[in-house]
């Protein structure tokens, strides 16, 4: 079972450009073409690089085909979640013996939540309680509902647990000067003449902060809502 230590330890890896390549892939029995593996592990990555609307690098492209040929030969579960970013020095292939969507993403952070959720799967344990919780909490308490509070929530260190969907991107911007994170780059801190900086998924950005300070992130995805929300508990 992968660990919570080994997921705070991915989302601590930050990039200033979207550079980290993070791929959920499928992997089909020890049996099957490698071929088949490495060409939908090229359509994933292509996905993400139109997303991002930039190139994977040549050589996590070339690290990611060598990990594959591992995964097909003796992987022990049905997903395999690789991340890699040369210019970080990160290159890991994750087993998880349960079944994920599959995607690729270019991004500053590794794309942790499928993993946050894989892990919730296998110890049995379900984000809706929580969600349920803070959703009933009194307004303007201890608590933050919907994407802008809890981006506000999060910049100002307030957040002991976090509850986001698992799936959808939703770029913004973190300012060049404090690192508060908002969905318009306006809301950075203009007047000190520091540029705000793209963040591909504030999301991802938000999840991976809390991780460092030490707190919970539970991510929704077996739609017991119709729309996920996005929603914190405050210190």
């Amino acid at each position: 079972m992968i660990t919570r230590a080994e997921i705070g330890k991915l989302a601590a890896l930050h990039a200033v450009e979207p550079t980290m390549l993070s791929l959920y892939l499928a992997v089909p029995p020890p049996a099957a073409d490698l071929s088949a593996l490495t060409a939908r592990a090229g359509e994933l990555i292509g996905a993400a690089e139109a997303a991002a609307g930039r190139a994977v690098a040549e050589r996590d492209r070339d690290s990611v085909r060598e990990k594959l040929v591992t995964c097909a030969r003796d992987w022990p579960g049905p997903t395999v979640a690789i991340f890699a970013c040369a210019g970080s020095g990160l290159l890991e292939a994750i087993p998880l013996p349960c079944p994920l969507p599959e995607r690729g993403v270019l991004g500053i952070r590794p794309h942790i939540r499928p993993l946050l959720l894989a892990r919730q799967r296998w110890a049995g344990l379900q984000a809706r309680p929580v969600a349920a919780e803070i959703l009933a909490m009194p307004r303007g308490g201890l608590s933050a509902v919907g994407l802008p509070a809890c981006l506000a929530a999060v910049s100002a260190g307030a957040v002991q647990t976090l509850v986001v969907p698992g799936d959808g991107l939703v770029p913004g911007y973190e300012c060049g000067r404090c690192g508060t994170l908002s969905l318009d780059a306006d809301d950075c801190c203009p007047d000190w003449g520091t540029a705000a900086l793209p963040v591909p998924d504030v999301i991802e950005e938000m999840a991976g902060r809390i991780l460092e300070d030490g707190g919970e992130v539970w991510v929704i995805s077996d739609g017991s809502y119709p729309i996920a929300p996005v929603a914190a508990r405050l210190y």
